[in-house]
């Protein structure tokens, strides 16, 4: 090993692919990190409908990203001549909430590592038939690679421009 170790183009090379390991290790490890989707505060829209019996209940499951505040705040705009209750919660809040509490159930999420965070999927999964429930998914390709093909998902790239098209799908799934 100790003659090995003499030969300069063994050690200059041993190097270079520790340091192209290292370097694509952190470049990996920066790209999961940036990508890590925030944990929302639950608030409500159109608070002054929840106790009106007349009033359609829905929730909307999320994650604290830029490009999801801004659909929701769209969202807000508009709906707020509308007879609809929204309540927004954290993805992480899905499980403990019954799908038979509300009108309608949205799911704005994202797509990571091919998946969207295990408990909507596994929410996603058990919920699979239910009319009330509508999935909408931010992916970098724009697309589920993964998307099991029971399900009705809108999926795109979470670009700026496809805001309105969100907040307009999401819009006309609690309108109907």
């Amino acid at each position: 090993m100790k003659k090995l170790w003499k030969n300069k183009m063994f050690k200059y090379g041993l190097i270079g692919i520790v340091l192209i390991a290292l370097g694509g290790a952190g470049f990996l490890g920066y790209y999961r990190i940036a990508r890590i989707q925030g944990v929302t505060s639950s608030y409500e829209i159109n608070k002054e409908l929840k106790k009106k019996s007349d009033s359609y209940k829905a929730i909307i499951y999320t994650q604290d990203r830029a490009f999801k505040n801004e659909v929701i705040n769209e969202l807000k705009k508009n709906l707020v001549d509308e007879n609809i209750y929204i309540q927004v919660e954290s993805v992480e809040e899905i499980g403990e909430n019954e799908i038979e509490d509300w009108d309608k159930v949205i799911v704005l999420s994202t797509v990571q590592s091919s998946d969207p965070p295990k408990t909507v999927l596994d929410y996603l999964n058990k919920h699979k038939n239910e009319e009330k429930l509508s999935i909408y998914l931010t992916a970098d390709s724009g697309a589920w690679s993964k998307d099991p093909g029971h399900l009705d998902v809108t999926t795109a790239a979470s670009n700026s421009e496809n805001v309105t098209v969100f907040s307009r799908k999401i819009t006309e799934a609690l309108l109907n």
